[in-house]
């Protein structure tokens, strides 16, 4: 679980690099314009005699020095309301998403036969020879995962959750497909049991990544 995420980590650093590049290329405006506004000022103190020319480059100069920090202000409002609304939206997101990967390991469950998965997972070695793969459970299982690669499309325009997340559902996605496609062309036990030890843990990971565990007890504590 733990080397899953931490290839995703590297990944995570370069976006953190170029945001920081961002940050520091949409400053640069603001900091000449209010450099340009101390220079003009400085001039007119010491360059210029005429009570009229020094009065109107002052005015300049205070406007230099006004505009960028109007439009910082503006910024930084917009960037709190922008974050609470994200939030937000997150938080939905991520509540949504986990509702779909606890009906896709229910009926996952079923084919295993456990009676019941708890998460965070331990161990679980599958016997190919005894699952049971219902039309029911397998069509639970489509029917989640096309509700999951939607959400994820939607979640994906709006920028809402992290890279880290989007990575592990997408693997996700992808090894459930591969057992359904396996179920539809080929049917081997075998290969289907090692694509649902792959997906329990890449779902695992999910929820250690999200924090799950934590919101759950805190969740059992407010109750």
């Amino acid at each position: 679980m733990v080397s899953f995420l931490s290839t995703i980590g590297s990944g995570d650093a370069i976006i953190y690099n170029v945001n920081v590049i961002n940050i520091f290329l949409k400053m640069i405006p603001y900091v000449l314009s209010i450099a340009g506004g101390i220079f003009v000022f400085d001039f007119s103190q010491k360059y210029l005699h005429s009570p009229g020319w020094i009065d109107l480059m002052d005015n300049v100069a205070a406007s230099l020095l006004a505009i960028p920090l109007v439009f910082l202000f503006y910024d930084y409002s917009n960037f709190l309301v922008t974050r609470r609304v994200h939030k937000h939206q997150h938080a939905n997101v991520i509540n949504a998403l986990d509702g779909h990967l606890f009906k896709i390991l229910a009926y996952m469950k079923n084919i295993i036969g456990l009676p019941r998965i708890e998460v965070p997972m331990q161990d679980i070695n599958l016997n190919y020879k005894k699952l049971n793969f219902d039309k029911k459970y397998v069509r639970g299982i489509k029917k989640q995962l096309g509700l999951l690669e939607d959400l994820l499309y939607k979640s994906d325009k709006i920028e809402v959750l992290d890279p880290q997340h989007t990575q592990i559902l997408s693997f996700i996605a992808q090894e459930l497909n591969q057992i359904l496609n396996e179920l539809k062309f080929h049917n081997s036990p075998k290969e289907i049991a090692r694509y649902l030890e792959t997906t329990l843990s890449m779902i695992d990971d999910w929820f250690y990544s999200t924090g799950y565990t934590t919101r759950k007890k805190m969740q059992s504590t407010a109750e």
